[in-house]
């Protein structure tokens, strides 16, 4: 065989391939006149070897400038290796139509030969070689005269890199098409570098790179010479070219899609501004209601304190006098005033939002009342309140000043709604008469509620402004007028009981609110007579008292005496934890004031108890908070006495705190 040399066991099979390429090639035509090479009428191109090698690098070195020769050489590469490969794979599906070849190895065959006769190169395949379909494809073959490595020498330019850049695309694309497998090759040796011949690897992309090493690690002479050598990545480099692609038609859509997003956008602008300035306003109105409120609260705290002394001085002068006398009465009512404007600190409390719930037996028909009789002028001369108050209402178990909060909101908005005047009317009904209500929701069944009623005769809710009455900072009125927390501030404090609220209403026809409460359970709670009992809870424990207001600390520590204990009083925390320090007996029960300056009542509770293990503690507050009564009060060793309070009430609290076993 004159184009290619080949194992035994395949020399057959080229030298077939080889007398009819030839026989092929000997039709070839040259037609200066027409510019025209022909072979049976394919047309080829003769082009000089030098311009697709060593004049190729050196124009591209020359655009990419000196600095940058290594940049412009890989450049160099993956082009000359991808157009190679391109034109391997077409020239070898032409030839094989046209030869009518089928057969992988003899497909194979013809390549070698075309390729001498083509001028590329002649074919030395290696024994070793493997060319099977799959990935244990494997060839390994030299180009003794490859014009790419010719070209270099023949310019006496010696390269730092393999060259023959085309022969190996355009072998591997051939033998692709052969063998329906994707291929590449890799020069390792190359005479353009010094070495005694080109040779190449020919192998699946995936498998190359371990197919060179282990080629390489059985011919230790040979790795040492075979260096810079590339893997090709024409594979690789297309699909991160059709991943971009791909990228860039997603950008494009992404563009499109958020180009229209932000036309949707500019179009709610307007719609949102207003609404976030509806919000802001519904903000401003809150932070002056809370502002009012702090206010509020703090100057309850005070009052409360100051009640607690006038209250509990009134129940030890009045134990000290006869029922039926003038001075009694006298004293009685003195009492119950005060208790009276003590609940006015409840409802300030509650509006300030600071009060801690105290659920507990609180009678309907009273706070309806006190809180009516609270609201006076502020419901004006055009508007009526009908009290219609059952006998059987009874108590329900409830925060006292929250429930007087949620008949306040419920009846001023009943007054917003009659601007041109109109009646209030506020019914209450036990749990018999409220059976079968319109919106009752336990239907009259056993263990039903009491019923509280405010209806009005103003001018209704259209069906969505009913379906939003309870929504949080919805308003109907004007701005500035209503923060629209009241009716959701209602639902809350009656949700939390253990209650529900419904409400009915028609535009023209005016709205009723109907809320039913748990009642309270039989013996829930405790109850005082006006006139005290003959005898309070005694007792001989140790009781520290911190109070700072020093008219309220003698009331409770001169009461506590007279019962029989052993009292230690301080005026803030950080005398009486010296004076604990102090003591050398035991203290069985601190009573101690929550709000103080420095260190508050958990605070000095916390730091007692952990000196004098088993301490009780009981809170007297007038101002309490959730966060600063935490400590104790669920282990049992902890209660509260809110303020203000009678004498006979902190003895059974104290004596309840002594005698409660710990959980």
């Amino acid at each position: 065989m004159k184009t290619v040399r080949a194992p035994a066991e395949l020399a057959e099979l080229f030298a077939r391939a080889e007398e009819m390429v030839s026989a092929y090639f000997d039709h070839r035509q040259d037609d200066p006149g027409r510019g025209v090479i022909e072979v049976l009428g394919e047309r080829y191109v003769l082009v000089r070897a030098a311009s697709l090698s060593v004049e190729f690098f050196a124009l591209v070195r020359e655009l990419y400038g000196a600095a940058r020769q290594a940049e412009a050489d890989d450049f160099a590469r993956n082009l000359l290796f991808d157009l190679a490969h391109a034109i391997g794979r077409t020239d070898a599906r032409r030839l094989h139509d046209r030869m009518k070849i089928e057969d992988p190895l003899a497909r194979l065959a013809a390549g070698p030969v075309h390729f001498s006769h083509t001028g590329w190169a002649f074919v030395d395949i290696h024994a070793d070689s493997r060319p099977v379909t799959g990935d244990e494809y494997l060839l390994v073959y030299d180009h003794p005269y490859s014009f790419e490595a010719s070209a270099w020498l023949e310019r006496g330019e010696r390269a730092a890199f393999p060259v023959c850049i085309m022969n190996a695309g355009y072998s591997s694309g051939w033998c692709e098409v052969s063998f329906g497998t994707p291929l590449v090759a890799s020069e390792i040796l190359c005479r353009a570098r010094g070495d005694e011949a080109c040779r190449f690897i020919m192998a699946p992309p995936e498998r190359l790179e371990e197919r060179v090493r282990k080629y390489l690690a059985g011919r230790p002479g040979l790795a040492d010479r075979a260096r810079g050598y590339q893997i090709p990545d024409f594979f690789a480099r297309k699909r991160i070219e059709e991943d971009l692609r791909r990228a860039r038609d997603e950008l494009e859509l992404r563009v499109a899609e958020r180009t229209a997003e932000l036309e949707s956008a500019n179009r709610r602008l307007q719609e949102e501004m207003c609404v976030r300035q509806r919000l802001e306003d519904d903000l401003l109105q809150a932070a002056r209601l809370e502002t009012i409120g702090r206010l509020a609260g703090g100057i309850a705290h005070d009052f409360n304190n100051l009640m607690g002394v006038v209250i509990g001085q009134a129940s030890l002068l009045e134990r000290t006098l006869e029922s039926g006398s003038e001075s009694g009465q006298l004293v009685r009512e003195i009492r119950k005033t005060g208790e009276e404007a003590a609940q006015l600190t409840q409802q300030l409390l509650s509006f300030s939002r600071v009060q801690a719930p105290q659920a507990e037996p609180s009678d309907l028909n009273d706070v309806v009342r006190g809180t009516v009789r609270m609201l006076g002028q502020l419901l004006g001369d055009s508007v009526r309140v009908a009290l219609e108050l059952s006998a059987t209402a009874g108590a329900v178990r409830i925060d006292r000043g929250q429930l007087g909060q949620v008949v306040m909101n419920l009846v001023l908005n009943a007054r917003d709604a009659m601007p041109a005047g109109g009646t209030v009317r506020v019914r209450t009904a036990g749990p018999g008469e409220a059976a079968g209500t319109d919106g009752d929701p336990e239907g009259g069944q056993a263990g039903g509620r009491t019923l509280l009623e405010v209806s009005d005769t103003g001018v209704g809710m259209d069906e969505a402004t009913l379906a939003r009455a309870f929504e949080p900072f919805f308003t109907t009125k004007a701005p500035g007028t209503g923060t629209g927390l009241g009716l959701s501030t209602a639902r809350g404090v009656v949700n939390r009981a253990g209650g529900t609220v419904t409400v009915a209403s028609r535009r023209g026809s005016g709205t009723t609110f109907r809320i039913f409460l748990p009642p309270a359970a039989s013996g829930d709670g405790k109850s005082f007579p006006a006139q005290p009992a003959a005898g309070l809870p005694r007792g001989t424990e140790t009781i520290l008292v911190v109070e700072d207001l020093r008219s309220l600390r003698q009331m409770m520590v001169g009461m506590l005496a007279a019962q029989g204990y052993r009292v230690i009083e301080a005026p803030d925390p950080e005398t009486a934890l010296e004076t604990a320090a102090a003591h050398d007996g035991p203290i069985q029960l601190l009573v101690t004031d929550v709000v103080m300056p420095r260190l508050n009542g958990r605070e000095l509770a916390e730091r007692l108890a952990a000196a004098r293990p088993g301490l009780r503690v009981l809170f007297v507050s007038g101002y309490p908070d959730d966060d600063l009564l935490r400590f104790g009060i669920e282990q049992g060793t902890a209660d509260l006495l809110a303020k203000p309070f009678k004498v006979e009430r902190l003895a059974e609290r104290v004596r309840e705190v002594l005698d409660r076993p710990s959980r």
